[in-house]
């Protein structure tokens, strides 16, 4: 090794105390997220119970709400293909959001439930109202809206394919297909 390479300089010294704050504000940022999301939880209990139409609505339309998510996900993964760097920004964003969308009401779902936001032995742990009725519907719609969503974006990349097959079946038969040196 020579004296250049072993040599260290202060914008080092700089570069991993920013990278340790770094990491340390995202630590706390996250630990801080959690205790959010927990409180608000359990300050608004009353969001399932008071929905028009009671926990069973609010369960499906969190799950239409979680189909819609994913749909746009997969949506913008296919159509936005720009290689700018604005174009995979845009991407890159328009995908976190959609499928965060599903991932932030199941974790609501799941925050819900007595063990997940306060221990047992507390004497104030109890369940959030109406959230097994919520978690029902909103399993049986996700599940079942986002089977038929498949179903039918299957079909349809299914036809195309024959589409594609039966339109290059016809050229080769009239002698404009790919040529030898293509196959």
């Amino acid at each position: 090794m020579t004296q250049q390479q072993a040599r260290f300089r202060p914008r080092d010294g700089f570069g991993i105390a920013a990278a340790v704050l770094v990491l340390a504000a995202a630590v706390v940022g996250f630990l801080w997220a959690k205790g959010a999301w927990r409180s608000a939880i359990r300050q608004a209990p009353g969001l399932m119970v008071d929905w028009p139409g009671g926990a069973w609505v609010f369960g499906v339309v969190c799950g239409l709400l979680a189909v819609a998510g994913v749909i746009a996900g997969l949506w913008i993964t296919d159509a936005w293909q720009g290689t700018t760097a604005p174009w995979r920004l845009a991407r890159g964003v328009g995908k976190a959001v959609s499928w965060g969308l599903p991932a932030v009401l199941t974790l609501y779902f799941l925050q819900a439930l007595p063990g997940r936001n306060c221990r047992s032995y507390e004497p104030t742990c109890q369940a959030v109202d109406g959230v097994g009725p919520a978690i029902v519907s909103y399993a049986i719609t996700a599940g079942a809206v986002g089977w038929a969503v498949h179903r039918f974006r299957a079909g349809r990349a299914a036809h195309r394919q024959a589409e594609r097959q039966a339109r290059l079946r016809k050229l080769r038969k009239k002698g404009k297909g790919k040529s030898r040196a293509a196959r």
